[in-house]
This record gives structure tokens, sequence and C-alpha cells, in this order.
């Protein structure tokens, strides 16, 4: 390594933990460019979150239907993605990218075109819900498994940091924008926007130029072949279940936030904005340590505390009623939530061949998929003991099941 001799302006320390930071983004022009493209689109997909949520509220007054619509979206998870991971393998990643950006911004103009002309019913909220998690089923793996081949293998902790403090990033700036476009000029506004979003991202991933790749010739067979690599190693299905257990009892509470916002804390569209990006900003900044730290010797350990602690914050931020004290527990709560993902998505990546990794980390995103999924159970559990005995409850559930876990996985605890 190459040792850059003092200049006359001691730059300090801030300077150089910038350079830890955001290394990645500096040094690799192609990992820069998907960064924003994938920065872009999920500004876009928070916009839609918050929009079809509010408007599916706004329609029916019934917390139990926004859970069926969250839950439609993350039913492709479980379908598609697995199957998507072995298209990932054996096609062109950039295309197959640039085709869902694509699909994805004209299924958003058409789901606007129908609310601003008044057409919208509530299935039709479900049918855009699932298309749009199709979608974004087979994007996101995409993304994932193109970043190892845009960065050196020493900076792909970092790289995936950043990632994930990109998206996490945009759960400030989507929400934000969503609620502003709503309360200004209204819910198929915010469509529109939305869309704008997305065709952006599509300019910016055009420009991403991937370096050539052994092709991979998978049968038919081979399309669960993530799910069975990660059944068959004791590291990677420890990972696999603690990333599950938080995304399926606890994450889906953000998708009831809008209730909280009108209901509880009486605090309208605008507020639930100012919600989602304090809770934004917790998960951007447990992106950023996770960026900076790495994740070497005793991971598994900080993988399991980080999710018991995470498990009480919710708890507490679901039973406080106040919005003073759900802020900045809602800002923890994410940052520990963002820390133990990002770390959990980076162990992940480095335990994988690039050979199978559109397999594996398709049947990774079954994670993901889960959490609109567990929004059901929530929803339906919400509509009999209210919203936030509901969240807290699941999140109990969680914290004993996280603690059963790091008991029986000794796999876990090696890391």
């Amino acid at each position: 390594m190459t040792v850059r001799a003092p200049t006359q302006i001691d730059q300090g320390a801030p300077a150089r933990a910038a350079r830890r930071s955001f290394g990645s983004l500096s040094r690799y022009p192609m990992f820069r460019r998907l960064w924003l493209g994938a920065f872009s689109g999920s500004v876009a997909q928070w916009m839609q979150q918050i929009a079809i949520g509010w408007l599916a509220l706004a329609m029916t007054d019934s917390a139990a239907f926004v859970g069926i619509v969250t839950f439609s979206g993350g039913v492709p998870f479980l379908i598609v993605a697995p199957l998507g991971g072995a298209l990932i393998d054996r096609s062109d990643r950039r295309r197959l990218m640039l085709t869902c950006q694509a699909l994805a911004a004209l299924l958003a103009m058409i789901v606007a075109f129908d609310v601003i002309a008044g057409q919208a019913r509530p299935a039709h909220l479900v049918a855009a819900s699932f298309l749009n998690g199709s979608l974004q089923a087979m994007l996101n793996p995409t993304q994932q498994s193109i970043v190892p081949a845009l960065v050196a293998r020493e900076d792909l902790t970092n790289a995936v940091g950043l990632m994930s403090a990109g998206q996490n990033l945009t759960r400030i700036l989507g929400p934000s924008l969503a609620g502003a476009a709503i309360g200004l000029l209204g819910v198929g506004e915010a469509f529109v926007l939305q869309a704008v979003a997305l065709v952006v991202a599509f300019a910016l991933m055009l420009g991403v130029a991937l370096p050539p790749r052994v092709s991979s010739r998978t049968s038919a067979g081979g399309v669960f072949e993530g799910i069975r690599t990660i059944a068959g190693r004791p590291d990677l299905r420890a990972l696999f279940l603690q990333a599950t257990l938080p995304t399926f009892l606890i994450f889906p509470y953000l998708g009831f936030l809008n209730v909280y916002a009108r209901d509880i804390l009486q605090i309208g569209a605008a507020g639930l904005g100012v919600m989602m990006a304090v809770s934004g900003a917790g998960a951007v900044t447990g992106a950023l340590l996770t960026a900076v730290r790495g994740w070497g010797a005793g991971a598994g350990k900080t993988l399991i505390w980080t999710t018991l602690l995470y498990c009480g914050l919710i708890v507490t931020a679901a039973l406080c009623g106040s919005l003073v004290m759900m802020l900045p527990l809602l800002f923890c709560g994410s940052m520990t939530a963002s820390f133990f993902m990002s770390g959990n998505t980076a162990l992940v990546q480095h335990r994988i061949d690039d050979a199978i990794r559109g397999r594996v980390m398709g049947a990774y995103l079954l994670t993901w998929g889960l959490m609109p999924l567990g929004a059901l159970p929530m929803g339906l559990l919400a509509g009999a003991i209210g919203v936030p005995l509901a969240i807290a409850g699941e999140a109990v559930v969680c914290l004993a099941l996280t603690a059963w876990l790091a008991l029986s996985s000794r796999a876990l605890r090696a890391l």
C-alpha cells in the first residue's frame, strides 16, 4: 500500500474518518453511479410506500387493510427472489437492472393516473403493491450482486455499508417528499414524483459498466441452490435466521406509523414524514458505523446484543404515546437495526463465491420479503388489540426468539 507523504496542512481525524467512511464512493466511479442510481430508486420506493399506505388508510379507515396492502408487496419476495437469483447468475445483470427500473417507472405512472382520475379502488392498491414488490424482488438482489464486481475485496464491507447507508438515507428524503407532496399536491401527484425519481435512477444506472465475468450455466434444478447453500452451512443459516426474526416480527411497524401519525399522535401526513425522517436519520447513522467499523472477530456476539437492544427500544417506542419520547427512540432503534442488518449483509457477502452470489443473495432477500409479509399478522393483531400493543407484543416475541438463537447456535456466537 502506498503511503502518502504528509502535507503542510493536516486535515486531521475528521478528514481521515471521512475517507474511511466514503472511500468506495471516491475510488470507484462505476460503484458511485450504482450507488446514486440505487439511491434515487430507493427514494421512489419510500415515496410509494408512504403514499400507498396513506391512501389505503384514507380509503378504508382500516389498519388491517394497510397490513394487507403491505403484505401483498411482500409475497413476491418469497416467490420471485429465489427464482430471480438463478436468472441473475446466468443473465446480463445490467440489462436486468435497467428493465426492472423502467417497468417500475411505468407502473408508478399508471397508479398516478388511476388516483388522479379518481378511479382508484382498494383492489387496485393491492395489485399495484404486488407488481411493485415483484419488480423490487428482482432489482434488489441484482444490485447487491453487482457491488462485489465494482470494488476490490478489501473494500467490500465499506461498499456494503455505503449501499445500506444510501438506502437508509432515502428513509429521510423519500417520506419527507411524499408527506409534502400529499399535503400540498395530493396522493396522485406523489406517485408522479415517484415515477420521476425512477426515471432518474434509470438514467444513472444506464452509465454503469460491468467487467466481464465467466458465464454461469444454471439448470432449472439450480434455481433453489441459494436456499440449499444457506440451509447447508451453519454460518449462513445462523445469519439468515438472525436477520429473519426482527425483519418479520418488528420491521413491519414502519407501515403502521401512519396510524400513530393520524390517530394516536394526531400530527397528520407532514408529521408522518417527520417520524420517518428521524427513523431514516438513525438508519443512516447505523449503516455508516458499519462502513467505518468493519466486521471482524466477535461479529456474531455484536449481532446478538444489538438485536436484543433493538427489541427493547421498539417495545418502549410502541408504548410511550408521546412524540417527544418517540422520536429519539425511533432514531436509536433505527440506528441499531441498520447497524446489525448492514453487518449481517457484509458478513454474508464475504462468505460466498461470485458464481452463486446472485442465487444466495436472492435467497437472502427472503428476509426482506418477510417484512411486508409480517405486516399481515401485525395488522390483524392491531385490529384486535390496537397498534401499540401489537407492535410491542411482537417485539417481545422477537427478543425471546433471538435469545434462544444466541444460546442454540454455536456458529453465530463464533463469527
